[in-house]
């Protein structure tokens, strides 16, 4: 069983250099913002037939680009996750089958990291999930989205 969180962390977890680390909420938001907001100008810019110089394809790129850019801090950042837990067997028993029960399957351990993704082609969409145990507790990298999921998972068990 794991103990219940009162708030767990999600950020200063003096990760070390074994996990992996992504892009964090800047250049997320950055990467969104610039890759949506050039589409959408370009795109308003042939649907109204008008010159890429006018004000209205650039405002609608701004717009386009800071919504995907908030929808990407939203789902896409990289989060850590540190779980506490009383009894390493059991843990590991309610880790898979947590991560089970979201579609993942343990891939490969890469020293004292595992990394868990999705079968087939789903994976490329859905992002990997990185554990690493460590005395009392594990700690998950991943997409936010996974991350609020398993959070969640983890405090009904």
């Amino acid at each position: 069983m794991t103990k219940t969180p009162d708030s767990p962390n999600n950020a200063d977890l003096s990760l070390d250099e074994e996990l992996p680390i992504g892009p964090g909420t800047s250049f997320t938001f950055l990467y969104y913002f610039v890759t949506a907001g050039i589409i959408t100008w370009l795109f308003a810019a042939r649907l109204f037939g008008i010159g890429l110089t006018t004000p209205l394809p650039a405002e609608l790129g701004l717009l386009g680009g800071g919504i995907a850019g908030l929808l990407g801090i939203l789902f896409n950042r990289s989060q850590t996750l540190e779980v506490p837990f009383t009894s390493k067997k059991q843990f590991r028993q309610q880790l898979n089958d947590v991560l089970t029960g979201m579609g993942y399957a343990l891939d490969t351990t890469e020293g004292s990291v595992d990394r868990y993704q999705k079968p087939n082609a789903s994976r490329f969409f859905a992002g990997d999930i990185f554990v690493q145990q460590r005395g009392q507790s594990a700690i998950f990298v991943s997409r936010a989205s996974n991350i609020r999921t398993l959070k969640r998972r983890f405090e009904k068990t």
